[in-house]
C-alpha cells in the first residue's frame, strides 16, 4: 500500500486534487492556519465521520490514502 518512491502526504493529496490550503479550509469549514498545520504535522485532524467523508470527497482519495498521510514517517 505504501509508495516507496513517493511517500503520500497531506500536500500531496492536495495538490493532487489541486486544491490550495485556502479552497480546503472554505469547504471543510476550518481555517487556512488548520489546514497548514496538518501539512506540517503540527496538528492531524480531529474529525467526525461525516467531515471525514467530506475531506475523502474534496481530497478525492481513499481512506487508506488519507491514513497513509497521516501516518508517522517510518525512518
Amino acid at each position: 500500500m505504501a509508495n516507496e518512491e513517493k511517500p503520500i502526504t497531506f500536500t500531496y493529496l492536495r495538490k493532487r486534487a489541486g486544491l490550495t490550503q485556502r479552497k480546503i479550509s472554505i469547504l471543510m469549514d476550518v481555517t487556512v492556519s488548520t489546514v497548514s498545520l496538518w501539512e506540517t504535522g503540527g496538528q492531524r485532524p480531529r474529525l467526525y465521520p461525516e467531515q471525514t467523508q467530506k475531506l475523502l470527497q474534496v481530497l478525492n482519495c481513499t481512506l487508506e490514502e488519507l491514513v497513509e498521510a497521516f501516518s508517522p514517517n517510518e525512518q
